[in-house]
Formats: structure tokens, sequence, C-alpha cells
């Protein structure tokens, strides 16, 4: 029973490793479900405010098609910003002096790899090269790595007066009933139940909330600015992300394929454009 097993998660890793490089040239636009090119959806995103464009960490197509977006808004002579999933906001000012090409290469790499593990450099290099070369600001989202953790081993309400304090006034972490049973829905849980499950959901539910909280302290300041948001495809799915979090700023959301989000299950609660890529159809298969 084993055998069949280990050969189907070698065979997945391997075709993973293959087809994760390849371009992506088409996407499914939710709300008919009709496939488009690149060119098309990006001139669709075009007088957007706010842009989600959702990955999987290690996918250098994602990251491409990221690319691709922010070189066409800022061929539009838009002010231009990137929220970033992949720094603390402690990292501001590191980022701030990139952007101001005030800092060398290897200076923000170490920031980068201090705040988002495990992860190549190599896979966003180009994004970050792209925001220094043309001054544009980055955003930093995330909340701190350490809180984070400790409310998912003990949840919310374990944090002390001081740590609330490192986070936007007035953030809670509650979670409905419904974000409970969508989040069972739509994940692997890996065996997680009870308090370890609602601990996990909490932790979540914070990075969504100070990243939302983020996002909109920067357009109250810069209204008239572009941002793309640079996220996994789960925070920066509308149901149970970001989005939902946030008000008054119209966004779009390009997300990609995973197992319980494919072409044929995706909704307009989801996202609006669906990237088309080799990799999703290992969801029917495995």
């Amino acid at each position: 029973m084993r055998k069949p097993r280990l050969f189907k998660a070698l065979l997945l890793a391997f075709l993973a490793l293959t087809l994760t490089g390849c371009s992506i040239t088409h996407v499914v636009r939710v709300e008919d479900r009709e496939k488009i090119d690149l060119r098309t959806m990006i001139a669709e995103l075009s007088g957007t405010p706010l842009v989600f464009a959702g990955e999987r960490h290690d996918a250098a197509s994602h990251h491409r098609l990221q690319l691709d977006i922010l070189q066409a808004i800022r061929a539009e002579g838009k002010p231009l910003a990137i929220g970033m999933e992949m720094f603390e906001n402690s990292s501001q000012p590191a980022l701030d002096a990139w952007s101001a090409g005030k800092a060398p290469e290897f200076a923000i790499r170490k920031v980068f790899e201090a705040n988002w593990r495990n992860i190549s450099w190599g896979l966003y290099r180009d994004i970050l090269l792209f925001a220094r070369d043309n001054n544009i600001p980055i955003v930093a989202l995330n909340a701190p790595r350490s809180m984070v953790r400790k409310v998912s081993q003990t949840g919310f309400s374990s944090l002390t007066s001081e740590e609330l304090r490192l986070l936007p006034a007035g953030l809670d972490g509650k979670v409905s009933d419904a974000y409970l049973d969508f989040i069972k829905s739509s994940y692997y849980m890996h065996g997680r139940k009870g308090d370890a499950f609602r601990y996990m959901c909490e932790a979540q539910m914070l990075r969504n909330r100070v990243m939302a909280r983020r996002i909109g302290d920067y357009f109250l300041l810069h209204p008239e600015t572009v941002m793309v948001v640079i996220a996994g495809g789960g925070h920066a799915r509308k149901m149970g992300g970001i989005p939902v979090e946030l008000e008054k700023i119209p966004y779009k959301i390009v997300l990609p394929p995973v197992p319980t989000l494919t072409s044929e299950r995706v909704t307009t609660n989801d996202a609006d454009y669906l990237m088309e890529e080799p990799f999703s159809w290992l969801a029917e298969i495995f």
C-alpha cells in the first residue's frame, strides 16, 4: 500500500519542479469563465487601485506574472506601490532605503532572508530590483512572526498588552463560525482539531487583518496610488483572505489554482482571475 503512495508523492514532486518555472500565458476570467490572454487581463486591471497578485511562494511563473503586472501598471505612468507579505513592518526603513537606491543588494537580501525563510531570494529578486530601479515604494505588510507563532500555539487571547501595542489599534482575533467552516472546507488542516484548529485560524486572521490595515493606512496617505499586493494565494483570496477585511478600496484578485480551487470550482467569491498553468491538472490526478 505504501509503494503507490510513495510513487505518487515522488511523481508529484518531480512534476512540480519541472513545471513550476513554465510561463503563464492565459487566465480564466471567473465572471464568465472565459479563457483570456495576459494582455487582455492586464488591460482589464487598468483603473483598479488595488490588485492582489496571489502566488504559490515557490512558483517562478507566478513571480513572472506579478512582474508583468507591475511593469504594465508602471508603463501607464500611474504612481505605483508594492505591498509584500514577505516583510514584517519592522523592515519598512530598510525597504524605504532600498526603493530610494540607498541600500546595496546584499543588505536587502539579508533583510529578505531574515523575514522570509526557506524561500529563495532569486524568486523575488527581479521584483525587488524593478522596485529599486524605478523608485517604487515597497510596503511591509505582515504581522510580527513571533506574534503569529504565539497565536497559532496559544490563541489571540494569550497576547500581552505590550504585544498588542505593536499591532494596529483596535485589532482583534475573533473568527466567525462561517470562517472556521470555510477554512475546514478549503484547506488541508494537517490533523488540527479543537483549540489547535481555532488558534491556527486566529493566526491566519491576525495576518489578514494586519495586512489589510497596512494597505488601508497606505491608501489614506497616498490615495492616487495603485498598489499591487504580492501574497500567498490563501491571503489574496477574497473569502477568508485580506480582501474581505478591506473597506472602500476597489480591488481585483488574480490567483493560482490549488487542489481546492480549480477553474471548475472557483467563483467570484474567490477571485476575478485564475491562472491557467500546467501544474493545475495535477489536482485532478492526486
